[in-house]
Formats: structure tokens, sequence, C-alpha cells
């Protein structure tokens, strides 16, 4: 992270204490995808504990990722990790699907195969024995239908309770000296040239813009392929061209005001008849027009603290 003084120095609002001053907060949800959710939320949790001692009750973080490590940052001798809010999604139900797509009775062994042919594109989905889905986007496309229901649904549904806080809970956070706005957020953070970012992104938007509250705003952060450090020149490539696909299909959707995908082997559907998000915010991870470039540690502190002042 960037050192104590550079981290905090614009975020601190009043000198004076917290017993001298009025904590402003809107709600707000922080929905991570894949390793960039895990680079950017302990940074954010680690500003708002310097701030506020804690993380107020009306702001809430959840990530998934298929891969289960977690994402952490030390500060000040204190570890912020995502362990207390990573959904680590299970790959054992996509490498039984895997197996049993190989054989020639598969329609009878997976009859709900039927229900993703429109989707998925089963002949290009491999399973990896490794962390994560590998830059195999069909794998991916698959992967995040076969948890959806089960591992995602009620987890953002959870996630999302605080963003209008109840009566009494309000009463309650403003006597302990918070003033909450009657406005919300919710943000979905994720690369957009890796494979869980981009084959999570839309269906994640589509399902929070149905949930959430209508005067809720919805904000996507993506990171670029430019802000991706430390991958091959293969991966670089591959990424570039999955980030492409992924804004095509994110503006089409956008633009066409619909999206209508099973996202369970039972038939569960998400179903959107609207814009797709209220903006959305791309990190490319460079200074002064391409002069300079980010490292990733910088680019997770520097996207941490653009949130933490849209919140306070």
């Amino acid at each position: 992270m960037l050192n104590n003084n550079q981290l905090f120095e614009t975020t601190r609002l009043n000198p004076e204490g917290p017993e001298h001053r009025k904590h402003f907060i809107i709600p707000a949800t922080f929905v991570g995808i894949g390793g960039y959710g895990k680079l950017v939320l302990p940074r954010l949790d680690a500003l708002l504990y310097q701030y506020f001692g804690h993380r107020p009750q009306p702001i809430s973080m959840v990530t998934f990722d298929f891969d289960d490590a977690n994402g952490q940052v030390n500060d000040n001798s204190k570890e912020f990790s995502t362990q207390p809010y990573l959904v680590a999604l299970p790959k054992k139900p996509l490498k039984d699907v895997a197996i049993k797509l190989r054989r020639k009775d598969r329609e009878k062994i997976l009859p709900w195969t039927s229900l993703f042919e429109k989707y998925v594109n089963f002949d290009h989905v491999k399973y990896a024995d490794a962390p994560g889905l590998n830059l195999f986007m069909q794998t991916a496309n698959l992967a995040w239908r076969l948890v959806w229901e089960s591992h995602v649904l009620p987890e953002l549904k959870s996630s999302l309770q605080n963003l209008h806080p109840a009566p009494q809970l309000l009463n309650r956070l403003e006597k302990e000296g918070y003033s909450i706005s009657n406005r919300s957020m919710v943000f979905v953070i994720g690369g957009g040239a890796s494979t869980t970012g981009p084959s999570g992104l839309p269906p994640m938007l589509a399902e929070l813009k149905r949930l959430k509250p209508a005067d809720s705003n919805l904000f996507p952060i993506v990171f670029t392929p430019h802000s991706y450090r430390d991958k091959t020149d293969e991966h670089k490539a591959r990424g570039r061209a999955i980030f492409r696909s992924t804004m095509d299909r994110l503006l089409n959707i956008f633009n066409d005001l619909h999206f209508d995908q099973p996202y369970g082997v039972n038939g569960y559907r998400i179903k959107l008849q609207d814009q797709l998000f209220d903006h959305i915010f791309f990190v490319d991870g460079s200074l002064s027009g391409g002069r300079g470039q980010l490292q990733t540690d910088q680019l997770g502190d520097i996207v941490a603290r653009f949130l933490f002042k849209l919140i306070t």
C-alpha cells in the first residue's frame, strides 16, 4: 500500500476526532468478482477502519471467485483480509459436468443442457485442475450458471439488505453520530481482461439491477487490459480479445435494455428490461496520458480511495 500519510491525508474530513464530528455515509454494497475484487476491497476496508474505527453497518462487502485464496493487506500492523466476505465458488460441479459432457449419452445424463445450448458452447468447455478459470471463457460461462442459485444469489440478496436501513437501525446509527444519506450505491469491481471478471460481469450487473432498491445507483468498475501486470504476452493478447468481446456484450445489453438468460439447472433465469448500469468506470493503470504506469498495489490503493471518497 501507499504509506499511511499518503493514503489517508485526503480522506480526513475533520481533524478533531470522532467525538466532534458527524459522520456522513452513503449506504453502499461492494461486490467483487475475481482477483481485482480481492485487490481493492481489503484496502477499502482499511480506509474505513482508519477513519471510523470499524466498517459502518450500512456498508457491506462480498466478493466471488473460483480461486479460494484470500486477498489481504496490512496497515499499521493490522491485517485486512477478504476472508470474512469471500465466497469461494466451488469448481467440483464444473469438473463433474465437464467429464460427463464427453460422453455420447450426455443429453440423457445431463438433461438440463438444453436450457443452456443457446448460451454455452459445450464443445469448448474444459476443466483445469488449477485455481481460477484459466482464460477458458466458455468454461467460465458454464461455471457461473452451475453455482449461481446456490452460492451467488443468496449472498447478493443478503448484501443488499442494509442499503436502506430500517427505522430502528437508522435511529441507532444517528445516535452513534452518523448522518445517513437517503440514497445508496452498489459497486461491482472486476477485471475485464481475464476470465472470472468478464464472464461474471453481465449476469452480476443484470441481477443486481433487478434486486437493488429503485433509487440505488449501480456502478461497475472495470480494469482494462492495460492495467494487468505480470502476465505473459499470450495472456495479454487473449485478455485484450476478451475485453473487447465483454465490452461489446455489456454495451449491447445496455442499449437493447434486455437480458434474459438461464442461470440455474432447474430453470432459474436472470431477466432484466432496463439499462444494465448507471455509469461505468474504467481503470487503465496509467498516469499522465500513458507516460507512467502504476503498479498493482498502487492501483488497488487508488481505486479504494476513490470509492471511499464517493461514499463519505
